[in-house]
């Protein structure tokens, strides 16, 4: 495992430090915007335009850095990740805000990009299986360990915001120093929405629905926190938590939804997670440390719903067809994203706080009465060779073609080879 993730340290530690400032950043804005009186509505809105940036630089980005190169690349999305970091605190200003977290999307995405197809480039067949692992770990570790940050300052002032920016900026430092040739971008033809549709409803309704979950909750909890009453110490055990907890429970899911039928498996993760929701709106106001333990166990049910959507899809699909598929999954889960933040938001405005799990929980309630009415309606999943279950980063872009269930699309990488081009520097334009 080691001998295989070695060639790769630059790179984990670049996405390490990236993770860490940004988990900690998204949170800070949460936590900053309920401080300053933000209209809920105006929160939901600025808290979309994450997604709207990412979406967007999903079709954008690949072009840029096919022209200037990974490298080159990486330090601008960084630059312009920890540029908009800094301008937070100098100007409070929702609509400047929405602009700053939708410059901020975009450069994410792009690092992402960089990041993934590097990877993709460089794993032979055999090995993708343990990188996309460790690149998984390193994901979710960063942003849950990144929201402890919120310990080390007070999110009323700019410090904070400045961590973040240090951090972001420091991750350029591994990728530009490491001597490793610059990878060709994937060719990645998407696979139509009507085409996915036609073959598995399910795993595309599931995709943009735990999009519409995930989104909401990682833009609006730190809202929810503070305003149900919470301290700066306790949102950040809430969010750091609650994402942990997602990660350690997608084994056991991931499990269950390879030996047992996909469609139940997801619509008992949907029913669980909504019960999880209602018994979060129960506890509210009465226990803090019950609403950190009941989101430990929300994080391990919401987080697995876009993995087992994919896999579900993926069931239906050619191997030639699945890194297609997951391009136009990861679409439709960017809008849910989208929509998520705004239909939280507008319930929190009506009912309170606990307006956040009243959508999450009923949108859960929908995903789960699909799921059903998919199990008793639909085609039977193929039984011949089922697509297994795999633990992905929550918002990768190319992440899936590390699959090693993928058609072969990148080149292969000898680790035994004593005089692999590692040390050849990127070539200059």
């Amino acid at each position: 495992m080691r001998h295989t993730l070695t060639p790769f340290i630059a790179l984990f530690a670049s996405v390490a430090l990236l993770l860490t400032g940004g988990g900690m950043l998204t949170t800070l804005i949460g936590v900053r915007m309920s401080q300053e009186a933000f209209p809920l509505g105006v929160i939901g809105v600025v808290t979309a335009c994450y997604s709207v940036g990412f979406v967007f630089a999903t079709l954008v980005c690949p072009g840029i850095i096919s022209r200037v190169g990974h490298i080159r690349s990486f330090a601008a999305f960084a630059a312009l990740a920890a540029m908009s970091t800094l301008v937070y605190p100098m100007l409070i200003n929702p609509w400047l805000w929405a602009g700053l977290r939708l410059a901020y999307g975009f450069s994410l995405a792009g690092l992402y990009i960089v990041t993934e197809s590097w990877l993709n480039d460089r794993t032979p067949t055999e090995r993708r299986g343990q990188v996309l692992g460790g690149y998984s770990v390193i994901t979710y570790v960063a942003l849950g360990g990144g929201q402890f940050l919120l310990l080390t300052g007070r999110s009323g002032g700019f410090e904070l915001f400045s961590l973040a920016a240090i951090l972001l900026a420091a991750a350029v430092v591994p990728v530009t120093l490491t001597r490793i040739t610059s990878p060709d971008l994937p060719v990645v033809e998407r696979v139509g929405l009507k085409a996915l549709l036609d073959a598995s409803p399910l795993g595309l309704v599931g995709s943009a629905l735990a999009g519409m979950i995930g989104g909401a909750y990682v833009g609006l909890a730190p809202v929810f926190a503070r305003d149900a009453g919470f301290s700066d110490s306790g949102i950040a055990w809430l969010m750091g938590l609650s994402i942990l907890g997602g990660f350690v429970l997608q084994w056991p899911i991931g499990h269950l939804s390879d030996r047992f039928n996909r469609r139940d498996v997801l619509m008992g993760v949907s029913f669980a997670m909504a019960a999880c929701s209602l018994a979060i709106v129960l506890v509210t106001g009465r226990s803090d440390v019950a609403v950190v333990a009941l989101a430990i166990l929300w994080g391990g049910l919401a987080f697995t719903l876009y993995p087992i959507a994919l896999s579900l899809a993926n069931d239906f699909l050619t191997p030639q067809q699945m890194l297609g598929a997951s391009a136009s999954l990861l679409l439709v889960h960017g809008i849910g994203m989208i929509a998520g933040p705004l239909l939280g938001s507008q319930l929190m405005a009506l009912v309170g706080p606990a307006g956040l799990f009243w959508a999450v929980g009923a949108v859960g309630v929908v995903l789960g009465s699909f799921a059903w009415l998919r199990q008793r309606v639909g085609p039977p999943i193929p039984v011949g060779e089922p697509s297994t279950y795999r633990v992905v980063p929550r918002e990768s872009v190319f992440a899936g073609g590390l699959d090693p269930r993928y058609e072969e699309m990148q080149l292969e990488f000898d680790f035994e080879d004593a005089n692999v081009d590692i040390t050849e520097p990127e070539a200059e334009p």
